[in-house]
């Protein structure tokens, strides 16, 4: 079966001696190592959950802040619209109040002219009776010529109205 002879145990004995050896120099070492890469790995994907959990937190508060920008901006645009649409308004209430003065100062400009041409005619009208009143006075009258004194007098005025 098995020989047993000086070297298998020399071998045996170089194999365990080699073994005890790795296990006090190089066993311990490495399990350290490794121990310390399995802490580091581990120490890594504790940073690296927190990073995400940072970055996602980060990325909701931008979300926020670009929410806020926006309805920020749409407030100050209707805020501005309502402001041109006040400033129109007034603006267009400030002339009319405008016409409206200009029509009052030119209605009351054409009475006037009115009025001075209506005293204009009364004072004509005044002095055509005084002048005719003079002539029937002055004339005997008969109703020939009382009829064309009208018809003269009449004449003049519509000669003189149709000027107005």
């Amino acid at each position: 079966m098995v020989d047993l002879n000086g070297t298998v145990i020399a071998q045996f004995l170089n194999f365990f001696i080699l073994v005890a050896i790795l296990a006090k120099f190089a066993y311990k070492p490495i399990c350290g190592v490794m121990e310390e890469r399995k802490n580091r790995i581990a120490n890594d994907l504790e940073t690296a959950e927190q990073a995400r959990t940072d970055a996602e937190a980060m990325k909701a508060e931008y979300t926020a802040q670009i929410a806020n920008a926006r309805q920020e901006a749409q407030a100050i645009i209707e805020k501005a619209v309502k402001e041109a649409e006040a400033t129109t308004k007034a603006q267009v209430l400030e002339v009319r109040e405008q016409i409206a003065n200009e029509k009052e100062k030119a209605r009351q400009e054409i009475e006037r002219e009115r009025d001075r041409a209506m005293n204009s005619l009364r004072n004509e009208v005044i002095s055509l009776s005084v002048a005719m009143a003079g002539k029937v006075v002055a004339k005997d009258m008969d109703s020939a010529t009382n009829t064309k004194l009208i018809e003269e007098a009449i004449a003049k005025l519509d000669g003189k109205t149709i000027g107005l």
